[in-house]
């Protein structure tokens, strides 16, 4: 950290005031922001230049280091962003387990966030491949509050409006307890005891048509 510091010094005295004084001392003041794992250390050692030499830029220093953090602050936000597309996808697939055949696999806890992110794809995927039955697997999932369920309730008509047949699997008995509660209607779905046993009667009908 001494070796920057002096270099920044140097910065200072041969660009201070030039064109590309900033192009020169950002890399710099940036290596520092990454070294110092608390501010108010690398702002104590500013302090103390400000105070032992006399006309040391310390606002705009102040300001460029500023700068920098905003910038390593938004290329992590845009990190975060990216991490968090890449685990929805993880944590909602629609996958095309046989032909005319979709499989949503849920696991873990529903939120209102995550249920609408896979009704969007679920029914972007359903139009697009024109499937005929979509096996909706809730083997994994640990609990399902009320408004979430309203939530897959408006799932399932959408299903039903494209044309296709939801096949409901893996129903736990605290997840069935709820899903009556909110007036789901077993004549517009058809309930299998496990994912196996959805496939087979998918594949049937299938074949039977």
């Amino acid at each position: 950290l001494k070796d920057v510091w002096q270099e920044i010094l140097v910065t200072l005295a041969q660009y201070f005031e030039k064109e590309e004084f900033e192009q020169k001392i950002s890399p710099l003041l940036n290596t520092l922001i990454s070294k110092y794992k608390k501010p108010d250390q690398l702002l104590s050692v500013v302090d103390v230049l400000d105070q032992s030499i006399e006309g040391f830029p310390t606002v705009l220093i102040l300001k460029m280091m500023f700068k920098e953090l905003s910038n390593i602050r938004a290329k992590e936000e845009d990190k975060l962003s990216q991490l968090q597309d890449v685990l929805s996808e993880l944590a909602t697939p629609v996958i095309r387990i046989w032909k005319d055949v979709l499989l949503v696999p849920l696991i873990g806890t529903l939120d209102s966030e995550r249920v609408e992110q896979m009704a969007e794809k679920l029914l972007k995927a359903v139009s697009d491949t024109g499937a005929q039955y979509v096996i909706l697997d809730v083997t994994g999932l640990s609990v399902l509050d009320t408004i979430v369920s309203r939530h897959l309730l408006d799932i399932f008509h959408a299903v039903k409006l494209l044309g296709s047949d939801l096949v409901l699997c893996g129903i736990a008995p605290e997840v069935a307890h709820t899903l009556v509660k909110v007036g789901v209607d077993l004549n517009m779905i058809t309930v299998k005891r496990n994912l196996e046993s959805a496939l087979t009667w998918a594949i049937e009908q299938i074949s039977k048509n």
